[in-house]
């Protein structure tokens, strides 16, 4: 059995080659700060590192990551918040924070990298804007954003005094937020709406049998 070192963990990997990575973390371990939303490597929300380096896990195969250190958002800041987080919280970089884990996991490398190299210089708008291109806020964010990176980067948060304007920012900058697609019961039901690929047509009618016979579903209706 292969497995991964995620967050300092060592976890087992599923033998189905086709499971992504994005599936183990929220699915089997149950990391939600790590989200799932375009599934086509577009918009960063499910950005993870892997050795260090970000990638989205909605298109890395599980596999891919045996014998690898996962770091997801919950592994950042772990024992102590990291600058990058602590400057989303101070320059409200955030809003509905459904995003804000895959900004602060790439934010964070990017940060770790410029200080590493660039010592406490700020990097500019143009050189942030290039780290984290791969990344959407449909909120519209981006000018907090683009002030906690820099301001990060220039050892401005190195502290421990955050004064945040949101009650609820810590919990978005470091994953522990629970949304709707988050919580699990046990016994629950998911939803799945099937629209017909005619675009006009009379229907007359449905025979609902075999998605019946489909193993696990519960009920079909028209």
């Amino acid at each position: 059995m292969s497995t991964m070192t995620i967050n300092g963990r060592i976890e087992p990997l599923p033998a189905e080659p086709e499971e992504l990575l994005i599936d183990v973390i929220r699915g089997t371990l149950d990391l939600t700060g790590t989200k799932l939303v375009c599934g086509a490597g577009v918009c960063g929300a499910c950005t993870v590192l892997v050795d260090g380096a970000p990638v989205v896990s909605c298109l890395m195969p599980a596999g891919a990551a045996a014998g690898k250190s996962v770091t997801t958002v919950e592994g950042i800041g772990a024992q102590k918040l990291h600058p990058v987080q602590k400057a989303f919280m101070a320059h409200d970089a955030l809003q509905c924070g459904f995003c804000t884990p895959g900004f602060v996991v790439e934010a964070a490398a990017f940060c770790d990298r410029w200080r590493e190299t660039k010592g406490t210089a700020t990097p500019s708008r143009e050189e942030i804007g290039a780290a984290l291109s791969g990344h959407l806020c449909r909120c519209g964010a981006y000018d907090g954003i683009f002030r906690a990176v820099a301001d990060a980067c220039a050892g401005h948060f190195d502290g421990d005094n955050i004064l945040s304007p949101r009650i609820e920012a810590r919990a978005k900058v470091t994953g522990q937020a629970k949304y709707t697609v988050d919580i699990r019961h046990d016994g629950q039901l998911e939803g799945v709406i099937l629209r017909s690929p005619i675009a006009h047509g009379r229907i007359v009618e449905l025979d609902l049998a075999p998605a019946l016979a489909i193993p696990g579903v519960a009920a079909a209706i028209s």
